[in-house]
């Protein structure tokens, strides 16, 4: 294989698909990056860990065609120090890869291409485009309700739902909820896909400001993400999602409308004095005579703030771990919301100020008598 491209291009690339090998693995094929040489001009890059897959294609001028696998950590940093705007890279018939640039000269051992695992060929089942600002949207604000831990796998990825009035994507762990709605005019064909919350980190990562649209392929086991000159290939978790439509409450018996920025600062007031995230300190909301009182009590002090709200006659007390209430708000954009409580043993709602383009559950902590 012998190819001169350019260094950036290449670098982009390089950085991109290292995004799909694994850090450590006993097989050390999986820790490189499989480089494919073709005539017409095409180099094409890929990294496979075994759950995901990307791969990306750049120009360049190939005298001889050919392939190899080079260690990604090492391939990232010499391109990301070379000299000058263009490199060579040329691999002999024993995989040894010599690397130029400039008065820079590298010589790094490489792997077989045979032994690299192949990307799952997926043959279609399903397709549609959906644009890139909108796919991404939906996953920066759900996805950190995705649970951490696989006692239940079906929670380690987000849902996707996609019919006829637009997309749908929920996330959830047990103690919290998001759900993220957007309308769309194409009439999709519904389907839903639990997509690993690795692969979602990623995507939303390499999208960056992409303005075109991702065309999502599925089949029952496999989704690819196709834009600009990239493919990411992930599995999909399989198996049936929770009922997350069964955890909405049907009724509440307090709805308060009120400052998403000022609700957000006040929590993150009172968090300040929460120094031991293993010990779930509760942020109270105290609500009564218009007005809601946000306090926190732990061993390193307490706090005390208030927030004006249209509501009379009506009182309740109730507690969050902090961290759940900041993640939600954190996400929030609009400059009001909806909040929705029945009891302080119920899940407290979120919601824009109209409609439902964004709903965010939260459970209580259960409070001590004072």
């Amino acid at each position: 294989m012998k190819i001169l491209c350019d260094c950036d291009k290449l670098n982009e690339a390089v950085s991109v698909v290292s995004r799909a090998v694994s850090g450590r693995s006993s097989l050390s094929v999986l820790e490189g990056i499989h480089f494919r040489a073709e005539a017409n001009g095409t180099v094409t890059l890929i990294g496979n860990d075994l759950e995901i897959g990307i791969e990306a294609k750049i120009e360049a001028t190939v005298s001889e065609p050919g392939a190899v696998v080079l260690n990604a950590k090492m391939i990232s940093g010499i391109v990301r120090a070379l000299p000058e705007d263009r490199v060579s890279i040329e691999v002999n018939d024993k995989n040894l890869a010599l690397i130029k640039s400039g008065s820079a000269k590298f010589e790094i051992a490489g792997i077989s291409p045979e032994e690299f695992p192949e990307l799952p060929a997926v043959d279609s089942e399903y397709s549609v485009a959906i644009p890139a600002a909108m796919l991404k949207d939906m996953i920066s604000k759900t996805i950190f309700a995705v649970a951490v831990t696989d006692n239940n796998p079906i929670l380690t990825g987000c849902l996707l739902e996609i019919s006829k009035q637009g997309l749908t994507m929920v996330a959830l762990d047990g103690y919290r909820m998001a759900i993220r709605r957007a309308a769309m005019e194409n009439d999709f064909e519904e389907k839903k896909m639990i997509i690993p919350e690795k692969s979602l980190s990623e995507l939303a990562r390499i999208l960056g400001d992409e303005e075109e649209d991702v065309r999502i392929l599925a089949t029952a086991r496999h989704a690819i993400f196709l834009f600009r000159n990239y493919r990411m290939v992930t599995r999909l978790i399989e198996g049936n999602y929770f009922n997350y439509q069964a955890a909405i409450p049907k009724d509440y018996e307090m709805e308060i409308a009120c400052s998403a920025r000022q609700l957000t600062n006040s929590i993150q007031r009172a968090s300040l004095i929460i120094l031991n995230d293993l010990v779930k300190s509760p942020v109270k909301f105290r609500v009564e005579d218009g007005n809601i009182n946000i306090s926190c009590t732990t061993p390193a002090g307490s706090v005390d703030d208030n927030i004006p709200v249209d509501i009379k006659d009506k009182a309740l007390e109730i507690g969050f771990y902090n961290r759940y209430l900041l993640e939600a708000f954190r996400v929030i954009d609009t400059e009001d919301v909806r909040l929705q409580f029945k009891a302080p043993t119920t899940p407290l709602v979120i919601l824009p100020p109209e409609g439902d383009a964004y709903l965010y559950l939260i459970l209580p902590l259960r409070l001590k008598a004072d």
